[in-house]
C-alpha cells in the first residue's frame, strides 16, 4: 500500500504547487507583468560531445554549454571562470 500513499502524497503536492503557481501569477498580474509562458525555442537535436574536460577543445566545451542550455531563452552567459585556476575560460 506504500505506492498508493505515495501517489496520494504526490497528488496533494501537485495541488499545492498549482495553487502556489496561481497565487504567484496573480501577484505578477497585479504588478503589470506578463505571466504567459514563453514559447518553446525549437532547435535541432545536438549530439552530446561526450566527456568534456579542461583539456577538451573549445568547440567541445561550447557544444556542451549549448546542449545544457538549449531552449532556455532566459539564460545568457556573461562569462565563465575556472575556480581551480582563477583564470577566465
Amino acid at each position: 500500500m506504500g505506492s498508493v500513499d505515495e501517489f496520494e502524497g504526490l497528488r496533494r503536492e501537485l495541488q499545492r504547487l498549482r495553487a502556489e503557481n496561481a497565487r504567484l501569477s496573480r501577484l505578477l498580474e497585479l504588478r503589470g507583468q506578463d505571466t504567459a509562458p514563453a514559447p518553446e525555442q525549437l532547435s535541432a537535436p545536438v549530439a552530446a560531445p561526450g566527456l568534456v574536460t579542461m583539456a577538451s577543445p573549445v568547440a567541445d566545451k561550447l557544444a556542451l554549454f549549448a546542449d545544457r542550455f538549449r531552449a532556455r531563452v532566459d539564460v545568457y552567459a556573461v562569462r565563465w571562470e575556472n575556480t581551480r585556476t582563477g583564470a577566465a575560460g
